[in-house]
């Protein structure tokens, strides 16, 4: 795999400025330390008109006509992306994923249209061999308008040897759990609702409460979650990673794969994980 200088990490996140250039956040307490959330009208999460990467506002980024492996996080509070890669002439490069939030694949999987929810992580191989020298290869969100639409780009500099490869396997120490090891099913729901202080978040029709237990599990049990959302949001598990069985009863979709911590839920998706 590709490694040393052609081994990126990027963080993507979309953030708001004022016009001193500070960080503009629409909380309940502007000094973010004491009272929690944020006005009611950004619930559904706070959305930015800066796309930045590692910090940066559409950076461009010089590389070598050859393989890389970029490290990507969705760091946004709120945005999803879908994410694809696009030369100068019109031509979508592969994004071949080798890994997901908690590590490698078994094997690779393709794909030109990549989607990433809040929090999620995917490792992935882009191959630049192709592509002239001089020209620009931009990554683009594919839900994104006006300016939100683009996300950074890759300028050709050079030609240069490569004797990278991406390996037919992965990994074979990926959990093999099946639904029939489970030894119990669960149902959580995520829906906004009320709350004792205006409208929030919802899970099981109860709000957070960090003095409250929901579920207490058995160490080395496995178990089944059947998840619901009434809005497009990203469900982050703590402490475990799972594998997605399905989604609304279909199959998992193929950036599913591996052993993650995230997924992303549409309005009135139902997604089961194995854990």
């Amino acid at each position: 795999l590709p490694a040393g200088p052609r081994e990126l990490p990027l963080m993507i996140a979309d953030r708001a400025f004022a016009a001193d250039g500070s960080l503009a956040y629409p909380a309940l307490d502007p000094t973010l330390r004491v009272r929690p959330g944020v006005n009611e009208p950004y619930l559904a999460g706070v959305l930015g008109d800066v796309i930045l990467v590692n910090g940066a506002p559409w950076p461009v980024h010089e590389v070598d006509a050859a393989r890389y492996r970029l490290r990507i996080l969705n760091g946004s509070n709120a945005r999803h992306y879908e994410l694809e890669a696009v030369t100068d002439d019109g031509r979508r490069l592969d994004l071949v994923q080798i890994g997901a939030d908690q590590g490698l694949l078994s094997a690779p999987v393709t794909h030109r249209l990549l989607p990433l929810a809040p929090a999620e992580r995917y490792d992935v191989i882009i191959d630049f061999s192709g592509v002239p020298v001089g020209s620009l290869v931009r990554v683009v969100n594919r839900l994104g308008s006006g300016r939100t639409r683009d996300v950074m780009a890759f300028r050709i500099a050079r030609k240069a040897a490569d004797d990278s490869r991406i390996p037919r396997t992965l990994s074979n120490d990926l959990p093999a759990w099946r639904r029939s090891d489970a030894v119990r099913v669960r149902d959580f729901s995520f829906r906004a609702g009320q709350m004792h202080a205006g409208h929030g978040w919802l899970i099981g029709g109860l709000p957070f409460d960090p003095a409250r237990s929901d579920v207490t599990t058995r160490l080395g049990d496995v178990e089944v979650w059947r998840l619901v959302a009434d809005v497009h949001h990203p469900i982050h598990l703590h402490l475990v990673g799972f594998r997605v069985l399905s989604r609304s009863g279909r199959p998992p979709l193929p950036h599913d794969a591996g052993l993650k911590d995230t997924v992303s839920l549409r309005p009135g998706e139902s997604v089961e994980i194995i854990t």
